[in-house]
C-alpha cells in the first residue's frame, strides 16, 4: 500500500520500489521483510520477490555481511563483538557472521583500539589530574572507565586489557 495515496501497488510497481530501495545500499532479507510489510505485502509474495531480488542480484546477504562488518568498522569505530551482536539481530548466524568479521584485518583492528584507547586516556586523565594512583593499575576508577569504554565499543575484554598494558 502506498503511504501517500492509501492504494494497493501492483506487482510491477511494488517489485520496482523494493529494487529501489535496495539499490541505495546494502540490505539483509529482514530489511527487507520489514519493508514488504510496511508496503502491505502478504507473506507468501514478500518470499516471491525476495526470491526474484536475489536472483537478480539487488539482494545478496554475502555482501550485505560484508559492506556491514567494514562499514560500521571504518565509521563508528565498533569492535567484533558489537558488530557480531548487531548482525544477529538481522539474522545472520554462522558461516555468514565469521566471513563478515573476517573481512575486517587485525592490523587495522588492533589500530583502531589503540588509538581509541589513547583518546579516551587523554580525556580522563585531564579529569582526574589530581588523585594519586598509578597509571600502571588496572583497578583504579579511570582505568575501569577506560576499559569499559572499550567494551562499550564491541572490543574484547583480554585484547583491552592487554592494549592498555602496552599502551600505558
Amino acid at each position: 500500500m502506498d503511504k501517500r495515496t492509501k492504494k494497493m501497488l501492483s506487482d510491477e510497481a511494488l517489485l520496482l520500489r523494493v529494487r529501489k530501495y535496495c539499490a541505495l545500499r546494502e540490505r539483509s532479507i529482514k530489511e527487507v521483510k520489514k519493508k514488504l510489510a510496511e508496503l502491505g505485502t502478504l507473506e507468501d509474495k514478500t518470499l516471491l520477490i525476495i526470491e526474484k531480488l536475489m536472483k537478480e542480484g539487488f539482494l545478496n546477504e554475502n555482501r550485505y555481511v560484508s559492506a556491514y562488518a567494514r562499514g560500521k568498522f571504518r565509521n563508528k569505530k565498533w569492535g567484533k563483538k558489537k558488530i557480531e551482536m548487531e548482525l544477529k539481530k538481522q539474522g545472520i548466524t554462522g558461516d555468514l557472521l565469521e566471513k563478515g568479521l573476517n573481512e575486517i584485518e587485525n592490523t587495522d583492528y588492533l589500530q583502531v583500539l589503540d588509538k581509541l584507547l589513547i583518546k579516551k586516556w587523554k580525556l580522563l586523565k585531564e579529569k582526574t589530574e589530581n588523585t594519586s594512583y598509578s597509571d600502571n593499575d588496572l583497578f583504579t576508577p579511570a582505568m575501569q572507565k577506560l576499559i569499559n569504554y572499550a567494551i562499550q565499543k564491541g572490543f574484547e575484554y583480554d585484547l583491552i586489557v592487554d592494549r592498555v598494558k602496552k599502551i600505558l
